[in-house]
């Protein structure tokens, strides 16, 4: 290494101590002026931020403000449509209710009035039965006595012409006996109708 290099690495290292030291060490003046230029650069910072955070609180509030006033608005408007939604239907179910009020009055009028129909309906096929029954009666009673009324007249018909043909076999010499043989009669019968009629 040459003297020069030498020279330059001793003087450089000679300004680098004194320069630490200086700064390690300013003096007072230097320092008083220094702190107060930072108490002043500080109540700067301070005053500058202050204003800064109420411009920013005053916007945040005008912002939130405006925000709450928008979101009342529109729950405002929801809660109308809702309110006139519930009116509607609430409408409707109070004329359904009416409606329904009144079907069941018609149905209950209607079923009385069916139950009063079924009534004289029954009223009248009892009557009708009642009348039938009677009229068979009569019928039946009445073919029972023209019935009664020929079979007496037939069998006092037959009567007659037994007693007829007993008399007719009697006055040809026939005995009791025999005339109760042939027609299937009984001997007290013929004596009797022969004592009646055979004089």
């Amino acid at each position: 290494m040459d003297l020069l290099e030498i020279i330059l690495l001793i003087t450089g290292a000679v300004i680098i101590v004194v320069s630490s030291w200086l700064i390690r060490n300013p003096d007072k003046k230097a320092e008083a002026n220094s702190n107060e230029s930072n108490d002043n650069a500080i109540k700067r910072f301070s005053e500058n931020l202050s204003t800064v955070s109420e411009d920013i609180i005053s916007k945040t509030e005008e912002y939130l403000n405006r925000l709450s006033n928008e979101k009342i608005m529109a729950v405002s408007e929801y809660s109308d449509q809702i309110l006139e939604k519930m009116d509607r239907n609430h409408e409707e179910v109070i004329f359904l209710y009416n409606m329904l009020t009144n079907k069941e009055k018609e149905l209950k009028e209607t079923l009385k009035e069916l139950n009063d129909a079924q009534r004289k309906v029954r009223e009248l096929l009892a009557n009708i039965r009642n009348e039938r029954d009677h009229e068979n009666f009569m019928n039946a009673s009445f073919k029972d006595y023209t019935g009664n009324i020929e079979e007496d007249h037939n069998n006092s018909h037959s009567v007659m012409k037994k007693n007829e043909e007993i008399l007719n076999l009697y006055s040809q010499g026939m005995s009791v006996l025999e005339i109760s043989k042939k027609l299937g009669v009984g001997q007290g019968e013929v004596k009797l109708i022969i004592d009646l009629f055979g004089k």
